[in-house]
């Protein structure tokens, strides 16, 4: 693998493979051996072996990270005091809604909205839990340039 991801990868890292079948199984990196400025990486899996073993070469996709939320631009984020906000539109009205950041790259992230437990961690009173808005499915973001 000579991948950016395949770089930066050690030994014990968990990762998910993707097999012929689709079906996905979770693998440890369990060594790794640099070969003409390429890295093989050989992976330990505990489940789903038997359908493996039947085949002398498969080709699998390595899913090096896997979080579920909305994908945002960058330019769409705003940082105040250590915390990340996005403002939405909804009929007009600007407000602006406190997100976590999951996963970020140059261009975008992956972001969702804290649960009533992190908020109270974060020091936000129960009343102003209650009243906070949250991103949803088909809100419009602005996006600064």
């Amino acid at each position: 693998m000579n991948t950016e991801n395949s770089e930066v990868a050690e030994e014990g890292d968990k990762v998910i493979l993707r097999l012929p079948d689709g079906s996905e199984v979770s693998a440890t990196i369990h060594k790794i051996n640099e070969e003409d400025n390429k890295r093989v990486i050989i992976f330990e899996i505990k489940e789903s072996v038997e359908s493996l073993i039947e085949y002398r070469k498969i080709s699998l996709d390595v899913i090096w990270w896997k979080f579920s939320g909305w994908k945002v631009s960058n330019s769409a984020l705003t940082v105040k005091n250590d915390l990340t906000y996005i403002v939405r539109t909804r009929a007009g009205t600007e407000e602006e809604i406190l997100v976590k950041v999951l996963r970020q790259n140059d261009t975008y992230s992956i972001v969702d909205n804290y649960s009533d437990e992190e908020l109270l961690e974060l020091g936000f009173s129960q009343n102003e839990i209650v009243e906070f808005p949250k991103i949803k499915l088909y809100d419009e973001i602005l996006v600064t340039k």
